[in-house]
């Protein structure tokens, strides 16, 4: 289910398999072989690509369609960034969700 939903998002985002692999610092070739289930996705792997698409590692694993559809109907296009942009995209998610945790953290402790 991993490498089917991975493929998913991926095409939905509008992703390359040239770009996913420039992100994560494999071939395209290693990409398809993730996403046709040929080769075994590493764990950091997994967490890269949870962050990339805008979702917690766990949904990666679902076997739901319907809430593949719900995450891709709310994503955006990515035809256009480059390998840095993606990256940069990452960071700005991380911060993000440092944030939110910290906020959460500090609500809890009231």
């Amino acid at each position: 289910m991993l490498s089917k939903n991975i493929r998913t998002l991926r095409e939905n985002l509008g992703y390359t398999q040239a770009q996913i692999g420039g992100f994560l610092g494999v071939s395209a070739a290693a990409v398809t072989q993730y996403e046709t289930g040929v080769r075994e996705i590493p764990v950091e792997v997994v967490s890269k690509l949870s962050l990339l698409f805008n979702v917690d590692e766990y949904e990666l694993y679902q076997d739901s369609p319907q809430q593949q559809e719900i995450l891709a109907a709310f994503a955006f296009r990515s035809e256009q960034f480059s390998e840095s942009d993606l990256k940069n995209i990452i960071a700005l998610k991380k911060i993000i969700l440092n944030y939110f945790h910290l906020l959460n953290t500090l609500n809890n402790e009231k």
